[in-house]
């Protein structure tokens, strides 16, 4: 991972954290850092200002890449500025996201064909997420899980996978669950907390609506208010 945290979302508090995200447009995504994401809600001139800087620098990164497609650092660069402009794009252009998302899996991939390194293999799994490759992300989120169990970065993603992807909210919270154990004391784990806590109570107000009763808790029916996205 790039300067060791995931592509970059933008922290949120837990606060404004909401899991009753199936259904909604929305999803988080993990880094060293904590829980983040996508970046819709910087100022729109640094975030075009952003992206347009990125695709400068990947017009020569991307030429340099395809002449030493076995060089690690430089497709690990490729795949990471790609990344970053599918994460730009999705205020800039938005039209451009999957596309710059879709280049990330290609140079992750040519990593990955060398060394099996677990964050890239999220890095990837994210990126095939967020450019519609679900089946390529739900393997490869589980062969890097296969590789390193503990993996507090992978296991959350995962979930969140899980949830928004597969509309399988107690997959996610038992992603979770391994990832709370192994995440140290702190603002991750309480972040990590709060996540199975919100899934818990949303996957309990469908089983009551499903039962005729009414949803104690309506603002978590049906993938409800999110918080406005501020990162990647």
């Amino acid at each position: 991972m790039r300067k060791g945290k995931q592509r970059g979302f933008a922290i949120i508090l837990v606060s404004l954290i909401t899991i009753a995200m199936v259904g909604s447009g929305f999803a988080m995504f993990f880094g060293s850092s904590g829980i983040q994401v996508p970046n819709q809600n910087s100022a729109g001139n640094s975030v075009a200002a952003d992206y347009q800087a990125a695709k400068a620098r990947l017009a020569d990164l991307a030429e340099r890449a395809k002449k030493d497609p076995s060089n690690i650092a430089l497709q690990t660069d490729l795949g990471n500025e790609y990344y970053d402009a599918g994460s730009a794009a999705e205020t800039a252009a938005p039209s451009e996201a999957a596309e710059n998302y879709k280049h990330a899996v290609e140079a992750y991939q040519n990593v990955l064909k060398i060394n099996k390194d677990p964050n890239v293999m999220v890095d990837m799994a994210t990126a095939a997420f967020k450019s519609g490759q679900n089946g390529l992300a739900e393997t490869t989120y589980q062969e890097a899980l296969s590789i390193k169990p503990d993996f507090v970065n992978g296991l959350v993603n995962y979930g969140i996978f899980l949830a928004y992807a597969k509309n399988d909210l107690a997959g996610a919270v038992a992603q979770w669950q391994k990832a709370q154990k192994a995440a140290p004391t702190g603002t991750v784990k309480d972040q990590i907390a709060a996540m199975i806590s919100q899934a818990q109570s949303q996957m309990k107000g469908s089983n009551t609506a499903a039962n005729g009763i009414t949803n104690p808790n309506p603002a978590l029916k049906n993938g409800a208010s999110t918080p406005s996205p501020t990162g990647k």
